[in-house]
């Protein structure tokens, strides 16, 4: 076990603190090659902005919202959770030693003394040409921009958890907890058109076609409606789909009265 307390040489708000020491500590994480990161903390202002449950409306709250989604990127897998103050006592102990002296602590506490905000570093920004569905979170991950619609804002609020900027690129973390590639709905198209029709031609349904999509480790929200579309349209699977027995519409039981009933 590590332990690691920081001294901050700058002012800075109770909830700057919390931001500052959720990001020493992806940084030391991912310096350490650790892949997947479990975070407590007991503060839940922090706790819910990182899920997206509060949304962040002060600029420096933003920045640091920026900073933690993109070092959140780099993990395979993330998770940050409130837990009671009563269960954080040795963190509030660390944060008590980190007052004292230098030459009154243990030396198995590592103290680091921080000068300036974490958000302060320089973040990469990837560039895209042309809006797509993917830039309201490329831009709320990489810089915690939201757009002015509040629906909307909400609703990439919601959904930028399972998202992740990787070195430029939005990936989508799937039910299986796999990372997809997100691309375009041409691209997209492009992809299916090679699984059906490509080197490895397999003629399947629409629905066996978009898993294949998936499973090969692409995303993109329109991905069924284009794989129904490419099927529909494709010449052979409709000379060759199975007949459907099944009547047009649903058959209507009619009692006729008996012939010369009394």
């Amino acid at each position: 076990m590590c332990s690691y307390a920081l001294r901050f040489d700058f002012p800075a708000t109770n909830n700057e603190v919390e931001y500052e020491t959720l990001i020493t500590g992806l940084q030391l994480t991912r310096k350490l090659g650790t892949q997947r990161i479990h975070v407590h903390s007991d503060s839940q202002f922090v706790v819910c902005q990182v899920l997206g449950e509060y949304e962040a409306k002060d600029k420096t709250m933003q920045q640091y919202l920026s900073k933690v989604h993109q070092l959140t990127a780099y993990f395979e897998f993330f998770e940050i959770q409130k837990i009671p103050r009563s269960q954080n006592r040795r963190a509030d102990a660390l944060s008590r030693l980190a007052s004292t002296s230098f030459s009154d602590l243990n030396k198995t506490v590592l103290v680091e003394m921080l000068t300036e905000p974490g958000y302060l570093e320089g973040t990469a920004c990837p560039v895209h040409s042309g809006d797509t569905w993917m830039t309201p979170f490329i831009i709320f991950l990489s810089r915690g921009i939201l757009p002015e619609n509040r629906d909307e804002a909400r609703r990439i609020q919601r959904k930028a958890a399972r998202y992740a900027l990787h070195d430029g690129v939005l990936d989508k973390r799937s039910y299986l907890d796999l990372w997809l590639r997100c691309i375009t709905p041409a691209e997209g198209r492009h992809v299916l058109h090679e699984i059906h029709e490509g080197l490895c031609e397999t003629l399947v349904g629409h629905r066996m076609l978009a898993k294949k999509a998936l499973l090969f480790g692409y995303f993109w929200p329109s991905i069924r409606q284009d794989a129904q579309n490419l099927v529909l349209d494709y010449p052979s699977c409709q000379v060759y789909a199975p007949e459907h027995h099944q009547p047009a519409s649903l058959m209507v039981p009619i009692t006729s009265p008996w012939p010369f009933e009394q």
